[in-house]
């Protein structure tokens, strides 16, 4: 399966009722990220990464790009084709 790396170049200030749900989603990704499921585009998530100054990775293994986009829109963030990269392991 592909494994693919997109970035997500800056969050925006969230209000606290945002941030709330955001401390939500973060520990239903948690909990994804540890079960290897894959949603319903087959998308499994490996990791997510998150920068100091508002950057964020996300590492999942897909059937293509189309389908880590329609992931991430079903959680409310937007990428385009341009944001995601396939990649290999080195070691």
């Amino acid at each position: 399966m592909p494994r693919f790396l997109d970035h997500h170049a800056k969050m925006p200030p969230m209000p606290p009722a945002a941030m709330e749900q955001g401390k939500k989603m973060l520990e239903q990704m948690k909990a994804d990220i540890k079960a290897k499921k894959a949603d319903k585009f087959g998308v499994t998530p490996v990791n997510v990464f998150m920068g100091a100054n508002g950057e964020s990775w996300c590492l999942t293994d897909g059937p293509d790009v189309n389908a880590v986009i329609k992931a991430h829109e079903a959680h409310g963030a937007k990428l385009t084709k341009n944001d995601i990269v396939e990649v290999s392991p080195l070691v």
